[in-house]
């Protein structure tokens, strides 16, 4: 980015990364084969096609990763694999990732997806659960009820039976859903359709407080929660602009040269819309950011900002650097803002483009 300085462009990166991090969840999905695990995931979550993340240990798994969340999708039992030895592979896989000191590769979540339309409790789905317990604690393991919309009742219910006397589980951590198909269909209960909801709300009490906002931003069965998620943000927001006034102000309390506003102001201008842009556009790359805050920050724009605003003679004082900071940064949170929301609901996202005469209205109406 040829508008900014080697100096400017480490502190786009130091603020980008600052406030980029986000700690994902890391879901296990368990099962025989055939129960509609893949599908559970793809009706919960915005993931596409598996990866292989080069792990010697996920030979047994699909890998679903995205900057919110990294789902194992156990792949069950293979021809001629015995219970006891799946078992072991999986106490091996979770216990593997229960030692990493990172947080975002420990397993803390387990979904242990059961087809209810088979009736049938598969054999060594006991056995599996009990060890899971052991490794991640039962409290951790929600148990889903699949298919749920061609099951009938009997079936549903002889399955529940099962878990609670075999296994130990309560009807509380036993949840009904169906996929996307099952959800348009008229004659499915309103229960087993809000099921997926239930999941969602299920996890996230389970799941650490810290990683419930990436959990919110993954999943795609309730873009109005994901609305609120991304409008919450707003405070956070509110606090990098604040900071950065203050330190515009503080930087132009003895009033300096237009010119020299690129070597004072500039670089805390450069840090608070990386900072704004880095909270409200996770999934975006740096490089397809860099143009837009040129155009917002750069010298050129600020030749055009600063003439918007009353009386300005040759000077920057702490007054209009304020200003101008604030303006800037309340007009950026707005349209970052609206791409957040846009890409929540699916829709093509606004074009990020500078609007001198919009910025030039933040600027105006801003209260220090």
């Amino acid at each position: 980015m040829t508008d900014f300085t080697n100096e400017e462009r480490k502190k786009f990166d130091e603020e980008y990364e600052k406030h980029r991090k986000v700690f994902r969840p890391t879901v296990l999905v368990c099962g025989g084969t055939g129960v509609g695990k893949s599908s559970l995931i793809k009706t919960m979550l915005n993931v596409n096609v598996p990866i292989n993340d080069g792990s010697p240990c996920t030979k047994n798994f699909d890998v679903y990763e995205t900057d919110f969340i990294r789902v194992y999708d156990s792949k069950g039992m293979e021809r001629g694999e015995t219970t006891e030895e799946f078992v072991v592979s999986i106490n091996e896989f979770i216990a593997e990732r229960r030692t990493n000191v990172d947080i975002e590769n420990r397993i803390h979540l387990v979904w242990y997806a059961i087809d209810a339309s088979g009736a049938r409790w598969q054999e060594g789905d006991k056995a599996i659960i009990d060890e899971l317990g052991k490794i991640v604690g039962k409290g951790n393991i929600v148990f889903v009820f699949t298919k749920c919309d061609i099951a009938r009742e009997p079936q549903i219910e002889a399955i529940k039976e099962k878990l609670k006397t075999e296994s130990g589980i309560d009807d509380r951590r036993i949840i009904l859903v169906c996929d996307d198909e099952g959800m348009e269909k008229s004659n499915v209960s309103q229960e087993i359709k809000n099921g997926v909801k239930h999941l969602l709300e299920h996890s996230l009490l389970i799941l650490p407080e810290a990683l419930h906002f990436a959990m919110l931003m993954a999943q795609k069965i309730d873009i109005d929660k994901k609305i609120e998620t991304i409008k919450s943000l707003k405070g956070e927001a509110i606090a990098i602009v604040s900071s950065a006034t203050v330190a515009a102000s503080a930087a132009a309390l003895i009033p300096i040269p237009f010119v020299a506003n690129t070597t004072v102001i500039t670089p805390i201008q450069i840090g608070m819309v990386s900072g704004l842009a880095a909270i409200y556009s996770i999934g975006i790359s740096k490089e397809s950011i860099f143009p837009f805050i040129a155009s917002v920050v750069g010298r050129q724009a600020a030749a055009s900002l600063v003439t918007l605003i009353p009386g300005f003679g040759s000077f920057i004082n702490a007054g209009i650097a304020t200003i101008i900071t604030g303006g800037i940064g309340r007009y950026c949170m707005t349209i970052f803002e609206k791409r957040a929301i846009a890409k929540a609901k699916g829709e093509t996202l606004p074009e990020l483009k500078l609007d001198l005469s919009v910025v030039g209205e933040f600027i105006k109406n801003y209260e220090k």
